[in-house]
């Protein structure tokens, strides 16, 4: 590979510094931590049948899990964030809580073989995904129910796609102590109340709109302790757009779905979270957002003038860390650098591949290297299997300063 080309995928000397400073991190959780590696990874399908997948030793044995697992056990994230990760209801039923998968996953598949992690800490909340409106919001003629389950009418019906409850839902696991007990969640929120929406005209009935839900999974605000700092993790995993008609309902949800994030950031009072506190995250606070947002900054302009992730990488609270995010294996033959930045996409499909996943932290906090674990198949031709077979998504991962060291 060319040395221009090295130079700029790979900040040797930023990602080593970055690399070091949170293996050297204390665990006393009231001394300061020099920095943090936060990491987000779209599992795809990650179903409760495959998580729990077991050989006769009880460990897990998928093998798109064991790709994925290997993946994240290389790149160590002290903070992780899965989508697509399925929330298990029947075991709800049974008394366990919706984190299960999340831990099935941390016991089963991370905290075995090379490298072992052990994520003592998980967070898992009620996602729209596969929960049945009662409405035909699909306009396919067909109001779904029950007998529908895990059939495509079941998902088109439901507030977040979905067969099944529970499908394509979320789930944070973290090495250092999360606030549980202060995190915020807007599964609830209706589209209907977000300011300058852009609900798709004369698509929906007034009965729809009154139920109509506008966080496809869900948002969600957990604060994380991380030594003497306090992140807010902002997660939520947007409709993708696509996968409708003319009239672009997924790409008109996409954009409201970042947009309430911006409301957020504002701390604007028309945003009221599922316990009915009213209002948004202090100007203060220290934040990532992060999740497969399902927007590429190349993407369709809708009638605001501007793409739906633009709303994010240009807001002042805001630090684009594209130029961190970058693989050799998504260049796949092309130049790396302005005006497309091949370099910093995440998913292969769509005619070469998108950006869609994304961390970004707060301007007061200090990114100092990362990446998308994505490599060459010229170069590391096992490395760059393993990711095919993890998921249609790559691992990104970003490392943020915290204190001098």
């Amino acid at each position: 590979m060319p040395k221009k080309t090295l130079s700029i995928l790979v900040p040797v000397g930023v990602l080593l510094l970055g690399f070091l400073l949170v293996r050297i991190a204390t665990r006393d959780d009231a001394a300061p931590v020099a920095a943090v590696r936060i990491g987000q990874f779209n599992i795809w399908e990650m179903s409760t049948t495959k998580i729990t997948d077991v050989d006769e030793a009880g460990a897990g044995r998928n093998g798109q899990l064991l790709a994925a697992a290997a993946i994240i056990r290389e790149i160590a994230p002290e903070i992780l964030i899965i989508n697509e990760i399925d929330h298990d209801y029947d075991a709800v039923a049974r008394g366990e809580d919706l984190a299960l998968n999340a831990r099935r996953f941390n016991d089963l598949y991370l905290n075995r073989g090379a490298n072992p992690l052990d994520y003592p800490y998980v967070y898992a909340a009620p996602c729209n995904t596969g929960f049945l409106t009662g409405k035909d919001l699909d306009n396919d003629g067909i109001v779904a129910t029950a007998r529908n389950l895990g059939e495509r009418e079941h998902g088109g019906d439901a507030y977040g796609y979905g067969v099944y409850p529970g499908q394509y839902s979320m789930a944070i696991l973290s090495r250092y102590p999360l606030d549980v007990g202060d995190a915020r969640t807007w599964r609830m929120f209706r589209w209907i109340d977000l300011p300058d929406n852009l609900i798709t005209p004369d698509r929906f009935t007034d009965d729809e709109l009154s139920i109509y839900r506008l966080s496809s999974k869900s948002h969600w605000d957990v604060p994380v302790q991380i030594g003497d700092r306090r992140l807010h993790l902002l997660v939520s995993h947007p409709t993708p757009t696509g996968y409708d008609g003319p009239e672009d309902q997924n790409g008109r949800r996409n954009y409201d779905e970042i947009r309430m994030w911006v409301h957020y950031l504002d701390n604007d009072s028309v945003l009221v979270d599922d316990a009915g506190v009213r209002g948004g995250l202090d100007g203060g606070e220290s934040f990532v957002i992060m999740g497969d947002l399902n927007a590429d900054p190349h993407g369709d302009v809708l009638e605001t003038g501007q793409r739906a992730i633009e709303q994010l990488l240009k807001h002042e609270r805001v630090v684009p860390t594209g130029r961190f995010l970058t693989s050799a294996g998504a260049l796949q033959g092309r130049e790396p650098g302005a005006p497309d930045h091949f370099e910093r996409h995440t998913v292969g499909w769509e005619g070469g591949g998108l950006r869609i996943d994304y961390i970004l932290p707060s301007v007061d906090l200090t990114p100092i290297g990362g990446g998308v674990y994505w490599p060459a198949e010229s170069s590391d031709p096992a490395g760059a299997a393993r990711a095919e077979l993890a998921s249609d998504h790559h691992l990104t991962w970003l490392d943020i300063k915290l204190t001098d060291p």
